[in-house]
């Protein structure tokens, strides 16, 4: 760093790499629009990192040089966080946590790969390289710049009284207009991690205790007296399609059209609501909650649950008689971890051996899944089955879906989907508001092919459970809604309803219940006190 410039020079470059570094870090990812005024906003994180430099400027341009590396590395490590502390909040309806989100990168591409246009992710990857490398370089430029101005001494000496005058007249007389530093919001997510892990063993406290009460309850589900037991968790369905004015329409012809056939065919239906741990996404959540009967509301409880002795629902059914099956045609990798619900059989996307087109991030359509399901399990069995399916076809980004096939036999392998037009729609991440219309119609679509393999294949003494895994994303709810999804029982046998109906489900599939409801995590234990 050679100060070989006229001070005036060195002052101009300093304020415009001051203000190129504070549009950078100001810069909202994602956002409805990307330029506002609030971009040329003094950053405060940035006037801080400069005074760090000013004061490593007084031992030498060595030390400023090494100064300005983790100057400049911590700064891309703010905006990364910043784009988190955006996003999650989003499309999840929480605060951003660096603990347990930084392990959803991997996720988060192969959910843009799976959803993306055809031959557009590469578009998209090259952009983002692109965007990348130039925030990179470029701001590095600009640190170096900066850290060149501040070797002046008088300007160094008058940036870091202002600077000092500044912050004090904040900390003293406090100015709430001033928008707190993202590296305060990191402080406390980094201290914030102590706090986790203590909530951490909280929770083991907690699985241990319901595990010892769980050992003293009957195991045994007479009161099923030998019925199948279907449980459908359907993606994104969430209670905002029944407490939207814009969307309860659309949804209630659809519920109308699925009562019509549910009463053609002699079947009656109860509905209520349960609370997911989960919002817009990271369905696992509401998977283990439901299945182990004990919250879980982030990735760390997930795990414990999963490695716990806590007994999961498949468990009873087996103890009972049942052979069960759990059909997850999403999970496209390797998942030994689900081996912990206890199922007899897993079904996962490698096991269909589907050789049809895929829809967005689903590997194939729902309609295939229970036909298949129905070939290779129905056809032939001996036992009473549970079965437990996730049905994917009402995924985000919702721009690619199947068409309903009126001819079930005609499905066969999936190879017919190659030759029928996807019902697509104009929608791409990360911008879903305008993602209405086809989140409806994918609900639709699954309501649709459940109420046809209902009629045509459901026995007289089946007990039918269909349940959201959580609300969809936050773009298509608005912000402050609750965190419940319907759920639905439907049986052709009065006295399977009869328990839910006890437990204040109402008639029909549209619930009514009002606020507060209990949790996804009571479904569990409700279900083994009414069928013991």
């Amino acid at each position: 760093m050679k100060p070989g410039k006229r001070p005036s020079r060195l002052l101009a470059e300093f304020f415009l790499a001051f203000l190129f570094l504070s549009v950078l870090l100001n810069c909202n990812y994602p956002a409805r629009h990307y330029f506002s005024w609030h971009l040329f906003r003094p950053s405060v994180d940035v006037w801080l990192l400069l005074s760090l430099l000013a004061m490593a400027a007084y031992m030498g341009r060595r030390p400023l040089m090494w100064t300005c590396l983790p100057v400049w590395a911590f700064f891309l490590i703010l905006r990364v966080f910043r784009i988190g502390d955006t996003a999650v909040p989003m499309f999840l309806n929480r605060p951003f946590n660096l603990y347990i989100d930084s392990g959803y990168l991997f996720g988060l591409y192969d959910l843009l790969k799976t959803t993306a246009r055809r031959g557009s992710f590469l578009l998209l990857s090259a952009k983002t390289v692109v965007v990348t490398l130039g925030i990179i370089i470029s701001s590095w430029y600009a640190w170096r710049v900066a850290a060149l101005g501040l070797t002046h001494k008088k300007f160094r000496l008058t940036f870091l009284t202002v600077s000092a005058v500044i912050f004090s007249v904040v900390l003293i007389h406090g100015r709430p207009s001033i928008k707190s530093p993202v590296m305060a919001r990191f402080g406390r997510e980094i201290f914030s991690i102590r706090d986790q892990l203590r909530a951490q063993q909280a929770f083991f406290v907690r699985l241990k205790k319901t595990a010892r009460e769980r050992e003293a309850f009957p195991a045994s589900l007479k009161a099923l007296q030998g019925a199948d037991v279907l449980l459908f968790i359907v993606e994104s369905y969430g209670r905002i399609v029944f407490s939207h004015p814009k969307y309860r329409q659309v949804i209630k012809t659809t519920m109308d059209n699925l009562t019509r056939v549910l009463d053609r065919h002699g079947f009656q239906a109860v509905s209520s609501y349960l609370v997911s741990p989960t919002y817009g996404g990271s369905s696992w959540l509401a998977h283990s909650s439901l299945e182990f009967g004990l919250r879980a509301g982030n990735d760390l409880e997930d795990t414990a649950l999963l490695r716990s002795s806590l007994p999961p629902l498949a468990s009873y059914f087996a103890k009972s008689g049942y052979r069960t099956i759990s059909v997850m045609p999403g999970t496209r990798f390797a998942y030994p971890e689900g081996t912990a619900f206890g199922y007899d059989r897993y079904y996962y996307a490698r096991d269909f051996n589907y050789r049809g087109q895929s829809f967005g991030w689903a590997p194939m359509p729902d309609q295939f899944v229970l036909d298949w399901v129905r070939h290779h399990e129905f056809v032939k069995r001996s036992q009473p089955l549970f079965v437990h399916y996730v049905l994917i076809s009402s995924h985000a980004a919702f721009s690619r879906q199947p068409q309903f096939l009126v001819d079930w036999e005609s499905i066969g392998d999936g190879r017919i989907y190659k030759d029928i037009e996807p019902v697509t729609y104009p929608i791409y991440w990360p911008n879903l508001q305008n993602a209405g219309e086809a989140y409806l119609r994918s609900l639709d679509y699954d309501f649709t092919v459940l109420g046809d393999y209902f009629a045509r294949y459901v026995s007289a003494d089946t007990l039918i459970i269909i349940m959201g895994d959580h609300q969809p994303n936050v773009q298509l709810t608005g912000e402050g809604q609750p965190w419940s999804v319907p759920v639905h029982i439907i049986s052709r046998n009065p006295r399977l309803l009869e328990p839910f109906s006890r437990r204040g489900y109402t008639p029909g599939l549209i619930p009514s219940q009002p606020l507060p409801h209990a949790g996804m995590e009571t479904f569990l234990q409700s279900f083994l006190e009414d069928f013991r």
